[in-house]
């Protein structure tokens, strides 16, 4: 199967029908190209049940690594969670990311790095009847592997909410339901960086760069998405996040949308960016108020969408982290 061939087969074969024009997020693809040649069978529920081929395995590993769903609702155009609300603060970009970097030397974090990412996500797709989207059913993807290469990929339904970010009732499958499990042997698992990344900038800019495919004119955005996909395998320590998020302030076009409360309801202040391949999108990396640390990132349109039919402004996915006490209480 061709890059060309493994794309569309992306873009066609998820189940909710996303355009076949929708934008994949870097880490997704470069997620499914890895996943593709050497997910092995195992309990799943029957509609995953047959892996005859490498585009079976990408539609799971869409639902895992994005989080896409679709979504019940009325007759009407397509809806998404709302916009975090920000307020604007006087510091600009170099000066959010300083006090950050001074939080996160504190030592309240992790004392060593984790193989294992847990976080709470949602990605937009548009129902199979093109119907209108009330209910957001978010999920926890547990990452965990080992010096090996071996680990598992685990994702668990969570609880659903309305567009306002409140709890709602939902049908199935209830919150705590398995809806993926991903078994990988030795060496069959395929990080960004298998050893711990050490806790320096050019460190932490190599490994941004490798999982964007960037090249050197890196930019703010582009250092966000990398900072995703680093964060969706490794937890990290105060360092190695201080120093990630140098490689987001040294890139251009980083500018500061202010503070908020997250989709869990913790004081963050926001950083946006545009990638440089994703234009008509902008990207916004979530950095806790309390500790300094990468708790969320987020994607909003920034104009209209015919194919997606959805306006400029729409949130497209979202992803948080910091999340295991959160997890816990829901167990």
């Amino acid at each position: 199967m061709s890059d060309d061939d493994l794309t569309r087969a992306m873009r066609r074969l998820d189940p909710a029908r996303t355009p076949i024009d929708a934008p994949i997020p870097l880490d997704a693809e470069r997620r499914a190209r890895d996943f593709a040649g050497s997910a092995q069978r195992t309990r799943r529920r029957p509609a995953y049940a047959v892996w005859g081929s490498a585009a079976a395995v990408v539609v799971l590993v869409l639902a895992i690594v994005t989080g896409v769903l679709w979504m019940p609702g009325s007759p009407a155009s397509a809806l998404t969670p709302e916009p975090l609300v920000f307020t604007s603060i006087s510091e600009d970009a170099s000066q959010v990311i300083a006090q950050a970097q001074e939080r996160l030397t504190d030592g309240s974090g992790p004392s060593s790095p984790e193989r294992r990412s847990l976080s709470l996500g949602w990605y937009y797709s548009g129902s199979p009847d093109e119907a209108e989207a009330t209910v957001f059913r978010r999920e926890w993807i547990d990452v965990r592997w080992n010096a090996d290469l071996s680990g598992s990929v685990v994702t668990t339904a969570a609880e659903a909410t309305n567009a306002a970010g409140d709890t709602v009732p939902a049908g199935e499958p209830t919150p705590g339901t398995v809806v993926g499990d991903l078994q990988f042997v030795q060496n069959q698992f395929s990080p960004l960086s298998p050893t711990a990344p050490e806790p320096t900038v050019e460190a932490m800019r190599a490994l941004v760069l490798t999982s964007t495919g960037a090249g050197d004119q890196l930019t703010a955005g582009d250092a966000m998405l990398g900072a995703r996909a680093l964060l969706g395998e490794w937890t990290l320590t105060g360092p190695q996040q201080a120093a990630l998020l140098e490689v987001v302030a040294q890139a251009p076009g980083l500018r500061v949308v202010g503070t908020a409360f997250d989709r869990l309801g913790r004081p963050v202040v926001g950083l946006a960016a545009v990638p440089s391949g994703l234009t008509t999108s902008e990207a916004t990396l979530l950095l806790s108020a309390d500790t300094g640390r990468i708790v969320g990132f987020e994607s909003e349109l920034l104009a209209d969408n015919d194919s997606l039919k959805l306006p400029a402004g729409s949130v497209t996915d979202y992803t948080l982290w910091d999340v295991f006490e959160r997890k816990a209480r829901t167990e």
